[in-house]
């Protein structure tokens, strides 16, 4: 089964290993895929649709980036990832996210580093087995991490989802019975962004929804995704996509829990 353009495969999403999201994504075109921040890591394999088995997959491992960047892409060019859930990544990858700000590991340096996602490169019959492998090799190395992703962090990352990115890092911290310190700590830690970067990206993608789906006015989605006027918002916009919210162009809203 040959899966089109961004997919996401809701059936195979595992919250208990640290799974968001499982995707995959075929280019028909020529031309270049623009990546919004969000605040997540994924491991990602990268091969060309050409002919059944699938072969030549080259892994890639994203980290937590605060900006936007553009993929080129030619015709079949095609992606099957696995979305992490923030603080996760270091349970399932043994690396503090922070490690891999703004960057990623591609081909020989991923397989450096983590040598067992060679075997996530074998020939594959199609999409749907590929995810299928990811998912397990997630599954496997959680059932084997010694590493314990902290309640704490969870519900701090879980109150500042549910404000849509507006609650301060000192109102996350009264609320949770930690200083200021602790709680900037904890997140960064968890998500390899300062407090104030990962709650603009949340921010951010509550207002796009609010714009796309929601279809309200700029001004009405300035207003309630608690920017302090739609110039704060267009400011955001142009930062974090590149793009202006009164000019929305056709970009992928991937899905983030909390």
């Amino acid at each position: 089964m040959t899966l089109s353009r961004y997919t996401e495969l809701p059936h195979l999403v595992d919250a208990n290993a640290g799974i968001e999201a499982v995707w995959a994504s075929v280019s028909r075109n020529e031309g270049s895929y623009r990546v919004l921040p969000d605040g997540r890591c994924d491991i990602i394999l990268r091969f060309a649709l050409k002919a059944s088995p699938i072969r030549d997959l080259t892994p890639i491992v994203t980290g937590p980036t605060t900006g936007y960047y553009d993929v080129p892409l030619k015709p079949g060019a095609a992606f099957v990832g696995v979305r992490l859930r923030p603080g996760h990544f270091q349970r399932i990858l043994g690396l503090e996210p922070i490690r891999l700000h703004g960057d990623a590991l591609i081909g020989a340096a991923a397989l450096g580093q983590w040598p067992d996602l060679a075997a996530l490169c074998e020939p594959a019959s199609d999409q749907q087995e590929l995810a299928g492998r990811l998912v397990r090799f997630v599954r496997k190395r959680d059932a084997e991490s010694d590493f314990e992703v902290a309640p704490l962090s969870r519900d701090i990352i879980s109150a500042l989802h549910a404000s849509g990115g507006r609650l301060r890092i000192a109102e996350l911290a009264a609320m949770h019975g930690v200083s200021e310190r602790t709680a900037r700590r904890i997140l960064l830690h968890a998500t390899g962004l300062t407090p104030k970067a990962f709650a603009a990206i949340i921010q951010f993608h509550r207002a796009l929804r609010l714009l796309r789906d929601h279809r309200l006015s700029p001004a009405d989605a300035a207003f309630e995704a608690g920017f302090a006027d739609q110039s704060h918002m267009t400011r955001v916009f142009r930062r974090l996509g590149g793009f202006s919210p009164a000019r929305l162009p056709d970009v992928t809203l991937v899905t983030i829990s909390d």
